[in-house]
């Protein structure tokens, strides 16, 4: 028997997880309308079920994205895969200045793309920004944070 691959925990942000809340009470409102006017109304229209249905995913989506308890043996190396990754980042990096001036800075363009390709496309940005989630929810540390100035 072949079974599904498990998704892998995609930690949401506090203001993820606000919008899905607000979404969700969206939906339980249409519902609560839809039930609560008789036939011949606009609520007579609705699909009760694929209301339903929604706000039951979006509750799901919410118990998935908590990470839960982090353990310190867990912490300890998302510390230090933290630290590399800010290491490998900061190298190549375009100062604040290059970013704010491209044309008093020739190649600053080109610069920053490449450290892009190095950086987005791997996964290493997204993996930083789970990491700081797991950490620090809340107050998560951009990688933004990590550009010089000059």
């Amino acid at each position: 028997m072949i079974r599904g691959k498990k998704k892998p925990v995609e930690v949401l942000s506090r203001t993820e997880v606000q919008n899905i809340q607000e979404e969700k009470r969206d939906l339980e409102d249409s519902l609560r309308e839809a039930e609560g006017y008789g036939s011949g109304t606009a609520g007579e229209q609705m699909d009760k079920a694929k209301i339903r249905a929604n706000i039951k995913r979006l509750d799901q989506a919410i118990v998935d994205s908590d990470p839960g308890r982090v353990t310190t043996k867990t912490k300890d190396s998302l510390v230090r895969e933290e630290r590399e990754l800010e290491e490998r980042f900061v190298k190549g990096m375009p100062t604040r200045y290059e970013m704010d001036h491209p044309a008093k800075c020739p190649g600053a363009v080109r610069k920053h793309l490449h450290w892009l390709d190095l950086n987005e496309k791997p996964g290493y940005i997204a993996r930083y920004r789970t990491i700081q989630r797991l950490l620090r929810p809340g107050e998560e540390k951009s990688v933004e944070a990590l550009r010089k100035d000059r």
